[in-house]
């Protein structure tokens, strides 16, 4: 098939992209600017989604099987600073992609989050009552709502959780922020009463992909690995993996930090069926999803010079 993916630099679009040339199908790889995958598999295609009339015209040129739409302004930070700018990718642009993938007769994959909870009634079934406790939840909400009026065929909306893996920029994940600010001089706050189910990026990639090819499988799923973990368990065994001692993080609770962070959903988890007897691809553990994980080039020098034991990792080029 011919597969388009929309924000194929980011983390889950490059894992997409992928897995999409690992099952042999074709890909057509978009983003705002122009980038060569480092090992020279494939480039993306320059698409700048203020303007719609050109991403319409790009894709019926090239009339994709399916869409993926991995674009998004995914930081809660970032959604908070231009929430107009904001609205406009995460909700028009979605909206816009649907109505698209829906004359071009193209299977349309939609990436929403589990931020649309507020965290009080984990785990949540796809069919529980949302309550979304910021800008960005309520907007992925909307975005949600309005992808799924375009149509009932042809069409899936996947929920799913904080992402693990490799960013081709080598700072989207956790482990890549968490190192970055290390590598900064500063000490991460992490909460140890914030839980979550982690994802990982090359699992939810290879879902997705398996969504593509299943089009008896329509409507609104949720995906995340198989283990619930605190934040700052997480960046424990982040620390772990990478041979760095835990002390250079800092733990505290959601109540201590109200003031400054805000209200954060305390507890997000999900119920997975019926989706997961459904498809072959499987959630992975913690330990999967920390064995995928590589420390960024550019922090190797740093690297080298501070880690406490490097027998636990080797860097990999």
């Amino acid at each position: 098939m011919k597969i388009a993916v929309m924000g194929a630099t980011g983390l889950l679009g490059h894992s997409v992209c992928q897995e999409v040339l690992a099952r042999g199908h074709k890909l057509l790889a978009y983003s705002n600017r122009p980038w060569t995958e480092p090992k020279g598999r494939y480039e993306t295609c320059p698409l700048s989604l203020h303007e719609f009339d050109l991403v319409i015209r790009e894709l019926f040129d090239q009339w994709p099987d399916a869409l993926i739409n991995c674009a998004a302004v995914s930081s809660p930070d970032q959604v908070d600073q231009d929430p107009a700018y904001a609205h406009l990718i995460n909700v028009d642009t979605a909206r816009k992609l649907a109505e698209v993938s829906s004359h071009l007769g193209a299977r349309y994959i939609h990436i929403s989050t589990d931020m649309v909870f507020d965290g009080t009634r984990s785990p949540y079934r796809s069919t529980d009552q949302t309550n979304p406790l910021s800008e960005y939840g309520r907007q992925k909400l909307e975005a949600e709502k309005q992808v799924l009026k375009v149509t009932d065929q042809n069409l899936v909306v996947l929920r799913i959780t904080l992402l693990n893996g490799n960013s081709p920029r080598g700072d989207r994940s956790p482990h890549e922020r968490i190192l970055n600010a290390l590598a900064q001089g500063q000490t991460p706050n992490l909460f140890t009463d914030e839980y979550r189910q982690t994802s990982s990026a090359e699992n939810v990639a290879q879902l997705l992909v398996e969504l593509v090819e299943r089009p008896n499988l329509n409507g609104l799923f949720h995906w995340c690995g198989s283990e619930v973990v605190t934040r700052y368990e997480l960046g424990k065994r982040i620390l772990q993996k990478f041979g760095l001692n835990k002390k250079y993080l800092h733990a505290l609770s959601l109540k201590e930090a109200e003031a400054t962070f805000g209200d954060r959903p305390a507890r997000l988890t999900f119920e997975l069926a019926p989706l997961i007897s459904k498809v072959k691809t499987q959630p992975y553990t913690l330990e999967q999803q920390l064995d995928e994980l590589h420390l960024p080039p550019s922090l190797y020098s740093w690297y080298r010079e501070n880690v406490d034991d490097p027998q636990c990792y080797t860097p990999r080029f």
